[in-house]
């Protein structure tokens, strides 16, 4: 019983921390043919982020604190080709609006994670545990063989099983 309310335990363990995760976003900067990726979305623990303290420092209002102090956006409308420029990127050097291009993407999420290195390990295991029960079977068959039990292993031989009798018609 405690086997299965530990499996429950680390099943709903499981389920929160793949809810909890989001997909991380990324902005791609092409600027003359070389490119970047710049994380969208809060960056770091800094005293302005809000992405872990939940309210403004120090009484400010979130209307008082500037725009992009208030919450960064991981949203794809953030990646544009101005936004680009003003990273100050050193590939975006001499470039203008026309030399940039952005591209917004994201990558696998956790949950997309786990369930493949699930199925990764699910069918490794269902291959090792096929591969030791055929090794535990010719084990079998040669300790059978050696005893002299005969047929009592996969490596039996087929004259070891016994007569055969025919059932049906009685040629008498």
């Amino acid at each position: 019983m405690l086997r299965f309310h530990l499996f429950l335990l680390l099943i709903g363990a499981l389920i929160s921390y793949v809810a909890a995760a989001s997909a991380p976003t990324f902005c791609k900067c092409t600027c003359f043919k070389n490119s970047t990726l710049i994380q969208l979305g809060p960056q770091g623990d800094s005293s302005t982020s809000f992405a872990n303290a939940g309210s403004p420092p120090s009484g400010q209002s979130l209307r008082s604190l500037p725009l992009n102090e208030r919450a960064a956006s991981a949203s794809c409308s953030q990646c544009t080709r101005a936004f680009c420029l003003a990273q100050h990127l050193p590939i975006c050097k001499e470039a203008e609006e026309n030399d940039v291009v952005a591209m917004c993407f994201q990558r696998d999420s956790r949950k997309d994670q786990i369930i493949v290195w699930g199925f990764i390990l699910g069918t490794t295991g269902l291959l090792g545990w096929a591969a030791a029960k055929r090794v535990i079977e010719l084990r079998e068959g040669k300790k059978a063989a050696a005893l002299g039990l005969g047929g009592a292993g996969v490596g039996g031989n087929p004259q070891d099983r016994g007569v055969y009798m025919p059932v049906g018609r009685d040629n008498t």
